[in-house]
């Protein structure tokens, strides 16, 4: 997959969310947490999925997120 990330400023006067990734000494379990003005989002478990940081980046901070699948060969040859 290949991703371009592209972050603009928020529209709205409210202020940048606050993200916190939190860990345990032994790596076991991890918490990813957004602040907002408005609210607070949690996401935990053993790991914490590469979709939801796109997911945090398109919702929380305005990027916009372009994915694509390609081939072995073409990831292989640098071809992205």
């Amino acid at each position: 997959m290949k991703g371009k990330f592209h972050c603009v400023g928020k529209e709205n006067n409210m202020s940048k969310p606050l993200i916190q990734y939190i860990t345990s000494d032994s790596g076991d379990w991890a918490v990813l947490r957004v602040k907002t003005d408005e609210a607070e989002t949690e996401y935990s478990g053993h790991s914490i999925g590469f979709f939801v940081w796109l997911e945090v980046m398109r919702d929380y901070l305005n990027c916009d997120i372009d994915m694509k699948c390609i081939s072995d060969e073409d990831m292989e040859n640098e071809n992205y």
